[in-house]
């Protein structure tokens, strides 16, 4: 459990939330493993890696558990899944850096997470091209998860074209594939570590999904890191992971911010209380971590989507419930994101809820999607103005699809809420 809430503090407090940051890491990086579709826990692997190399570098607890969260979090800057197949068929891109610098900067904005990004901004940074500015321990923290990203990468292609067990069989056949770069892409310190952690058969079986979280839980709970954070401070970690969501296509850049803020501008003119209008802005911020997993092509079709790529797509809010509960467990944030692509009349998805089925943050959650999503430019059609927008949204009124009350709200503050929509 990454966040603690008692029946009260459910009722809308005004502080904020405690969260084990090591655990809030391994949430997110299993929101970020989406972005991998057939193969959904390189990150947890590659930390794990790298905790377990760091043990035969003999390296204290403290700085394993620094690189076992580093070592999970080292793709933030990687939204897009035409990236990540780069990333995954080929040793050295020279489009690599991109993301490393997207993924610095992400950590930056979250001072839990912030430690962590220079390590990150120079994971894939030859070892003998590392800046002198750096200092020992960063140096080390950048080239292991390197490494341990490299290995992750080359074991991922063998299992793919394999039987499991034959992993045991061909681990120095894994291994030597690194060999290659060993004093050029990867220290030799490192390489040596490796060549002894890779004997032990438990190094391998426990990046296999059935055995990883608890390989990874065992290693977290072995040196806590709770910390208390502000409501401030937990909305920027919701920014953070909309960030990541937001930078997988140009044409869903600021969507989840701004669904945000037109939720809890909306959620002001119903007459919410406070503590559930932020609520209900983290939920906005959240709605669409589950996208990561939809491949490009689909987000950035020119044309309308068939029926197997909309098959697809009806997956998402699931996928973000399953990140949500995780993360903020005992609030409403999950469910509200998870439907809010429900209709009144029953016709939404994924659960085909009907009228009081939906409560009202639901409502004005889904509202501000669909008005966000019309004002903001698509792959197919330009930004709309504001009356063509009321125009499609006065139809799904009259359709019964969205609700008529918070949708003249909208109307009735339309100038400022287009405003808002169409921020940059």
């Amino acid at each position: 459990m990454v966040m603690e809430q008692t029946t009260d503090e459910m009722n809308y407090p005004t502080h904020g939330m405690n969260i084990d940051v090591g655990r809030a890491a391994l949430t997110l990086t299993k929101a970020l493993d989406y972005v991998g579709i057939d193969d959904k826990s390189h990150g947890r692997r590659v930390g794990l890696i790298c905790h377990r190399l760091a043990h035969h570098l003999g390296w204290e607890k403290s700085r394993r558990h620094f690189i076992l969260i580093a070592g999970m979090l080292h793709d933030c800057g990687v939204s897009s899944t035409t990236v990540h197949k780069k990333l995954a068929d080929e040793m050295e891109w020279n489009g690599a850096e991109e993301h490393c610098i997207r993924g610095d900067q992400f950590l930056q904005s979250f001072p839990p997470f912030s430690l962590f990004a220079t390590a990150i901004r120079y994971h894939h940074t030859r070892w003998q091209d590392l800046p002198e500015t750096l200092d020992k321990e960063t140096r080390e923290y950048a080239n292991l998860i390197f490494f341990a990203d490299r290995l992750d990468v080359t074991y991922a292609s063998f299992t793919l074209n394999h039987p499991y067990h034959e992993v045991l069989l061909n681990r120095e056949k894994i291994f030597r594939e690194l060999a290659p770069y060993v004093g050029q892409l990867f220290s030799g310190k490192i390489n040596r570590a490796a060549a002894h952690a890779i004997q032990k058969d438990s190094f391998w079986l426990e990046l296999r999904d059935e055995y990883l979280d608890d390989a990874i839980m065992e290693a977290l709970s072995s040196e806590d890191y709770e910390i208390s954070l502000s409501f401030d401070e937990i909305e920027s970690l919701g920014e953070l992971i909309s960030q990541v969501v937001d930078a997988k296509s140009p044409y869903t850049h600021y969507h989840s911010l701004r669904v945000a803020d037109l939720s809890y501008t909306l959620s002001g003119l119903a007459g919410l209380p406070p503590y559930q209008r932020r609520l209900l802005r983290l939920s906005g911020l959240l709605h669409d971590v589950g996208k990561l997993r939809t491949p490009d092509e689909i987000l950035e079709k020119p044309g309308a989507l068939n029926e197997h790529e909309i098959a697809q797509m009806r997956s998402h809010p699931l996928d973000s419930k399953t990140v949500l509960k995780a993360l903020f467990p005992n609030t409403l944030i999950a469910k509200w994101a998870s439907e809010h692509h429900e209709k009144l009349d029953g016709s939404g998805y994924p659960y085909g809820w009907k009228g009081e089925q939906i409560d009202l943050p639901t409502r004005i959650l889904s509202i501000a999607d669909i008005f966000q999503a019309l004002c903001q430019k698509r792959p197919y059609r330009h930004r709309l103005l504001i009356d063509e927008v009321l125009e499609i949204m006065d139809e799904m009124v009259a359709e019964g699809k969205i609700d008529d009350s918070v949708y003249t709200l909208l109307k009735v503050n339309k100038e400022e809420l287009y405003t808002i929509a169409i921020r940059t």
